[in-house]
């Protein structure tokens, strides 16, 4: 597998400032939830540093991904043009980077997650969601309770999510709500 910092050089390339540098900040948000979760610091690292490196590809590459791969045409549709980048990317980084399954997983599902996801796959959903340039209302409640309760940080955030998108009147896709709900039932007060 590659270090951290040839991926870094690697995912670079295909990348507009504003998304590297958004996820080099979800890198280190990662990082640092992986240390207070004692979670695998360098797969979570990884995770989020590659997340968003097919996210400014064209619709015609999505196309064409989408045909060479075999995936699913309804990743074309209107409620998945937010999740098809990680579907992209879950693919690219087992193939070019050789992450292992729980690592694909976790970045394939980085904008919705999914229900019963493992810890690697909620520090990287959450990183992703309140890295420190990101600024909107509720961030600062789920910053604080991501360090608390991850499960409840998660259904927070997609609360907000869904939220946020009924108010623009904006498709939701399925799985965020399948995770949320996963999460609801099976989380404690």
């Amino acid at each position: 597998m590659w270090n951290i910092e040839e991926i870094k050089k690697d995912v670079r390339n295909g990348l507009s400032d504003y998304r590297y540098n958004h996820s080099i900040r979800v890198m280190e948000e990662a990082e640092s939830l992986a240390r207070h979760y004692q979670a695998d610091i360098e797969k979570c690292m990884l995770c989020a540093l590659t997340h968003d490196m097919c996210k400014e590809f064209t619709e015609k590459e999505n196309n064409e991904f989408i045909k060479k791969y075999n995936l699913p045409k309804e990743l074309l549709n209107d409620e998945n043009k937010n999740i098809v980048h990680g579907f992209i990317a879950s693919i690219l980084v087992k193939e070019k980077y050789n992450f292992k399954e729980d690592m694909v997983l976790a970045v394939r599902y980085h904008t919705t997650g999914y229900p019963n996801m493992d810890l690697l796959a909620k520090i990287v959903y959450l990183a992703d969601k309140i890295e420190k340039g990101k600024n909107y209302p509720g961030i600062e409640e789920e910053r604080l309770l991501a360090y608390q309760d991850i499960d409840k940080a998660i259904i927070l955030c997609l609360s907000n999510q869904i939220k946020h998108l009924k108010e623009k009147n904006k498709v939701i896709n399925k799985i965020g709500y399948d995770t949320l709900k996963f999460l609801k039932e099976n989380t404690t007060d």
